[in-house]
């Protein structure tokens, strides 16, 4: 009796009417991996004072990569592309921390991106926004109006030298000074009193009006002051009165180190 012997092409037709797939097909590749790394990030805070507050942000990668590097990513505002922010170590318990200042004013976003490697593809985290927000002289704005008012870089006030003060001089009775901060602003500092360069006996008052309502006003002898605060949040405009006591010594009312907190 004689048998015929299925040729190749019948085998190879055979296994694959049988469902069953050659072993060189099943792998992707040396190498590569069908996973993708988690990446989770949170942020410390939305909003930060530029060179004063820290934020840290915090994620874990999965699967786990404990010694690995994850890559920081910042976008400012107004940036179409995202640059290199810093890195950070993957810990044992496959967490990481990355800590900074930021040093602007300007807005931005950060993301976090695992690089990818024989455990899994490259993966991302969704990005966090940071509202930067800092401290800027009043003595560096320009004014809406003024009357009577100077700038000058050191003031001795109460024993102290102060910089970037605004002050009314001893042939000054009273003077002002406004400025339009378009509800961009949160806080106004200063230290108000009377400048050391005057004779003793002189008398001056400080007010701080904020849209025409009165937040402050104090009236100093020499040797006097206060470090004040006033909350300017959504604010349209501010102004600084400065007046000398009649009848008293010639002095010079000072809003030293005079600066706003603004976006």
């Amino acid at each position: 009796m004689t048998f015929n012997r299925p040729s190749i092409a019948t085998a190879v037709l055979a296994v694959v009417a049988a469902g069953v797939v050659p072993l060189a097909s099943a792998s992707g590749g040396p190498g590569r991996s069908a996973t993708t790394y988690r990446v989770a990030m949170k942020i410390s805070t939305t909003r930060a004072v530029a060179n004063e507050d820290t934020v840290t942000l915090t994620g874990t990668v999965s699967p786990a990569a404990p010694g690995t590097k994850v890559k920081v990513q910042v976008r400012h505002h107004g940036q179409t592309t995202w640059t290199k922010a810093g890195s950070a170590k993957v810990r044992k318990n496959s967490t990481y921390t990355f800590s900074f200042t930021p040093t602007t004013r300007q807005d931005r976003a950060y993301r976090v991106v695992k690089p990818g490697d024989a455990r899994a593809r490259t993966g991302t985290s969704r990005e966090r926004t940071l509202e930067a927000i800092g401290w800027v002289w009043l003595s560096s704005l320009v004014p809406s109006r003024t009357e009577g008012v100077a700038t000058i870089s050191a003031m001795p006030i109460n024993g102290e030298s102060y910089g970037h003060t605004l002050y009314t001089g001893v042939d000054t009775t009273t003077g002002f000074v406004e400025y339009t901060l378009g509800r961009h602003a949160y806080e106004l500092q200063a230290t108000y009193g009377l400048s050391d360069r005057t004779e003793p006996g002189g008398r001056g008052t400080l007010a701080v009006t904020t849209d025409g309502v009165p937040s402050f006003s104090q009236t100093f002898d020499l040797g006097q002051s206060v470090l004040q605060t006033t909350n300017v949040t959504d604010a349209y405009r501010i102004r600084i009165d400065f007046a000398q006591i009649a009848d008293t010594a010639v002095t010079e009312p000072s809003a030293g180190a005079a600066r706003v907190l603004m976006d």
